[in-house]
């Protein structure tokens, strides 16, 4: 395991996962426990769980993900959760009449948009503790300014308070990982003199699953996965390798929005993570699902050699 890498070689700055609403679907039956048998003999130590703010935002969607995450972790999965939280710091922001303002998907973030969003990011990382807690999983919050893994710098001035991380030191979440414990990641960097900075949870998540060397990343988001038409879910294409990226690039089937979500997933897999999947939260069972045959509910993007 690397316990520390820097990122600057790699472009985070294009992948944002949670642009495209979607509605809820119901759940249906499903008997987890059956599902554990299967879940031992994966070859998969290590899965970085990337949890949406629209499906945070949704008590039950939020709770059935919860739910199958425990059903990982007591299958022997050592399950790390980085969280997101755009929606709700929205929601704050609109609550004492201040705009939501973003350039190219980021949110500006000045002065007080940050210590609203480091008091969002706190509140939703010791509510998903607790709710780990409360299912019996030793879940551990990584939300103060001493646990933080993200080094950052300031992107850029028009941004604000934005952080690009360019470095992650995951010691820390490591250790306890091997330990048994469930880290619960918050959103957030610092930089040298331990100013906050606010960061994208989709760039957290990627650094923070090739920092450990994760065996997969998931993505929890709320849309279908990787389509050729970003306006037609039906055009979901299963399964994406660096070759095939490629080809669906230089044939223009991928263009747009989805084209640097592509490019950078292939970047995360050619700097060691074995699989990333993109799922939507909102789909029956979709955890569990997603991470069994994320091919067939969602996205799955490998290396050219896939082993499963």
């Amino acid at each position: 395991m690397v316990a520390s890498m820097n990122l600057a070689s790699i472009n985070l700055k294009s992948i944002n996962l949670e642009s495209v609403p979607a509605t809820a679907t119901p759940l249906v039956p499903f008997n987890l426990s059956t599902a554990k048998e299967t879940l031992k003999q994966n070859a998969y130590e290590v899965v970085v769980l990337k949890f949406g703010g629209n499906a945070i935002g949704n008590e039950s969607v939020l709770d059935a993900l919860i739910d199958e995450a425990v059903v990982l972790i007591k299958s022997g999965i050592h399950v790390i959760v980085v969280h997101g939280g755009g929606t709700a710091v929205n929601d704050a922001l609109a609550s004492i009449g201040k705009e939501t303002k973003k350039i190219d998907g980021l949110r500006v973030t000045d002065e007080e948009t940050l210590s609203i969003a480091v008091k969002v990011f706190s509140e939703i990382n010791k509510k998903l503790t607790e709710k780990f807690r409360q299912r019996g999983v030793s879940a551990l919050s990584f939300c103060s300014k001493s646990e933080i893994p993200f080094q950052t710098e300031k992107m850029s001035a028009d941004l604000g308070w934005v952080g690009e991380i360019v470095d992650v030191r995951s010691k820390g979440i490591e250790s306890w990982m091997w330990a048994g414990w469930t880290p619960i990641v918050s959103p957030l960097g610092i930089d040298a003199s331990e100013q906050f900075y606010n960061i994208n949870a989709d760039h957290a998540a990627l650094a923070l699953a090739i920092s450990l060397e994760a065996d997969g990343l998931i993505f929890m988001t709320d849309v279908p996965g990787v389509l050729k038409d970003f306006n037609k879910p039906q055009s979901r294409i299963g399964h994406v390798t660096p070759t095939s990226a490629q080809e669906l690039i230089e044939e223009g089937t991928v263009s747009g929005g989805m084209l640097p979500k592509i490019k950078s997933c292939v970047m995360g897999i050619k700097n060691g993570i074995r699989r990333i999947a993109i799922i939507n939260s909102f789909a029956p069972n979709a955890l569990i699902s997603g991470f069994l045959a994320p091919q067939d509910t969602g996205t799955l993007i490998t290396g050219d050699k896939y082993d499963h």
